[in-house]
């Protein structure tokens, strides 16, 4: 790994936290709804994809494409489930929760493409298995608690999104501007359709209000808050995170799997939930946050999930040295 491509992971992994962090702190002081705030977010975080690209005209024929909008409704409700669990759990813990798309992509590829994990692979997915049942029993609820159910939902839908990117027709090349125009290209294409369909059925419903009962959901699964659709507030701070934070962390991301590599890039991310705890903190000595009491229960489950990632890692990069070295 070159410095450039270890400097460009570390920026990625701190852009994420910090756009972790600022939403959960929003989405508290300003009572926003999680839906309504992801689809703006990513809405504008797809424009600033495409600006920063410069190839609108290259890319426009993907909404032609069922795998267009198939990928951005996967992205924007995996975005969309996570932000919401960031009103039930910490920031480092909905981190952690994170991994679980590792064994979920293990199963959905062995399924769809009959690519089974080798053997020195399954014990890591077992660990981060584990890991998750530790985790879940350190929150409050347990398995009742609706960050569970929201956060699987989540990673299941982030498995769907990389199973579609790597079929979608126009997915297939190395250039990092005509990817990052695809992505922007869906992502603003189905989150507008969604936004303008929330705000069609605020005309002609009443959305729930916000009210102190229905933002606590400790023990209900959140409902859309469609008066937020025209809420001025709303759109001034998911605008804003949107192009700084969200449209930045993405391209960043595309930019450090282009120099570093996937594999590198996950074992780098991996320590996002460790530096989402960081800014928690910080976050909570400034005032910004309610105060984070640290579980030790939930720290060491994300230790050994991380460690477990980190060990399917460590497996398949064995099993490319053992084919090279045959080959």
């Amino acid at each position: 790994m070159t410095p450039k491509g270890l400097i460009v992971c570390l920026a990625t992994m701190v852009s994420w936290a910090f756009l972790i962090v600022i939403s959960k702190g929003l989405l508290l002081t300003y009572n926003l709804d999680p839906w309504i705030f992801t689809i703006i977010q990513l809405m504008f975080g797809g424009l600033f994809l495409i600006a920063i690209s410069r190839k609108l005209g290259a890319t426009m024929d993907a909404l032609k494409s069922p795998y267009t909008w198939a990928y951005g409704v996967a992205r924007v409700l995996s975005a969309a489930c996570f932000t919401a669990s960031l009103l039930y759990i910490s920031a480092a813990n909905a981190g952690f929760f994170g991994l679980v798309s590792v064994p979920f992509s293990a199963l959905a590829f062995a399924l769809l493409f009959f690519r089974l994990p080798t053997a020195l692979e399954l014990p890591g997915h077992l660990i981060i298995i584990l890991g998750v049942v530790l985790l879940i029993s350190s929150l409050e609820g347990t398995y009742s608690n609706p960050a569970v159910y929201l956060m699987i939902f989540s990673e299941f839908a982030v498995v769907a999104s990389v199973i579609i990117a790597e079929s979608h027709p126009q997915n297939q090349g190395d250039d990092l501007k005509e990817r990052a125009s695809l992505s922007g290209v869906m992502l603003v294409a189905s989150a507008l359709i969604m936004l303008i369909a929330l705000a069609a059925l605020s005309l002609i419903t009443d959305g729930p209000a916000a009210t102190q009962q229905a933002t606590d959901w400790t023990s209900n699964l959140p409902l859309i808050d469609l008066t937020q659709v025209w809420s001025p507030t709303m759109w001034l701070a998911a605008i804003c995170v949107g192009i700084t934070l969200r449209g930045v962390s993405m391209f960043l991301s595309m930019q450090a799997i282009n120099l570093v590599g996937s594999q590198n890039y996950v074992a780098t991310i991996a320590a996002l939930p460790f530096t989402s705890l960081l800014f928690e903190l910080i976050a909570d000595k400034a005032g910004y946050l309610p105060q984070t009491l640290l579980d030790p229960i939930a720290i060491l489950a994300g230790v050994i999930m991380t460690a477990g990632s980190l060990g399917i890692l460590w497996a398949r990069q064995r099993k490319f040295k053992t084919a090279a070295a045959f080959s």
